[in-house]
């Protein structure tokens, strides 16, 4: 599998203007489109004033304020993922979606990507976008979510793969595996594997880590127990300890609805993490 069509969620914050710039070297190294997709006014302030707004000419002035804010907004986002795009010689489109418009908006701007950039941030303070949850579920598409934080250029030289012999698992590392391939090393942690002892056969890791082996990929496999500790926590700490720059997960739950709740260590990665998070369901 290789990478073509990349979406990257953009906004006017320097943590955006950062996920444009590491969404088009990917684009740009694997001769990928970029469709930068905006929501408008995701990242404009609430103002409790806002709401006591009285008298017809009063709400007038306030939304044509809010008007002129999202347009200078937009044209400053779009700007910069031009920019960056034409820096690259891209093929690239810009798409604006408005905020508290259906979801299927959303969604359609996912559906066509082999993956979905978005960052840590907007995922959980910022108005406007669809939650993880439904945004893996309606669209297929694998996520990356990049932390506010992250600096480095570098996503996915040393990589750490979450394995637990799961259905979830499995597919993010088939979305992942055009990282897989090209990463300096991949590291399968198992954790605790005698909870899926009949999943996960005899050597626990082994038959995936092949298979990865087969595709070209340098994998090792370290199996640890959790003697109590969250899951979550170990990765968190394996890959701080060991220079790990990408984490692939599959995002597992025990429900089965449309507004499902993501298990702990989903949950957890998304909002602690500090590297890079590959997630698929």
């Amino acid at each position: 599998m290789t990478l073509k069509n990349i979406g990257v969620f953009v906004d006017a914050t320097p943590e955006g203007e950062k996920r444009i710039d590491y969404a088009a070297a990917l684009a740009h190294q694997c001769g990928a489109h970029l469709a930068g997709v905006h929501v408008v006014s995701a990242v404009r302030p609430e103002y409790r004033s806002d709401y006591y707004v009285i008298g017809e000419k009063a709400i007038r002035a306030m939304l044509a304020e809010r008007k002129a804010a999202d347009e200078a907004a937009t044209s400053n986002v779009r700007r910069r993922f031009e920019a960056i795009s034409a820096k690259r010689d891209l093929s690239a489109e810009f798409r604006v979606i408005r905020r508290g418009g259906p979801d299927e908006d959303l969604t359609l701007s996912s559906l066509h990507s082999d993956l979905v950039v978005i960052g840590q941030r907007a995922l959980h303070e910022l108005n406007g976008y669809a939650s993880p949850e439904k945004l893996l579920l309606s669209s297929g598409a694998p996520i990356l979510v990049i932390p506010s934080g992250w600096k480095s250029e570098s996503i996915g030289n040393n990589i750490l793969v979450g394995w637990n012999a799961s259905r979830e698992a499995r597919r993010a590392v088939a979305d992942a595996l055009p990282f897989l391939v090209a990463a300096s090393s991949v590291t399968l942690l198992v954790v605790d594997s005698k909870e899926r002892a009949g999943r996960h056969g005899e050597e626990p890791g082994a038959d995936i880590a092949l298979y990865l082996a087969r595709h070209g990929a340098r994998v090792e496999v370290e199996q640890v127990s959790s003697q109590g500790t969250p899951v979550a926590d170990i990765i968190l700490s394996y890959a701080r300890d060991h220079g790990v720059d990408l984490i692939v997960i599959g995002a597992y739950s025990h429900a089965r609805s449309v507004e499902m709740v993501f298990g702990g260590v989903t949950r957890t990665l998304l909002k602690q993490a500090r590297v890079p998070v590959l997630m698929s369901r």
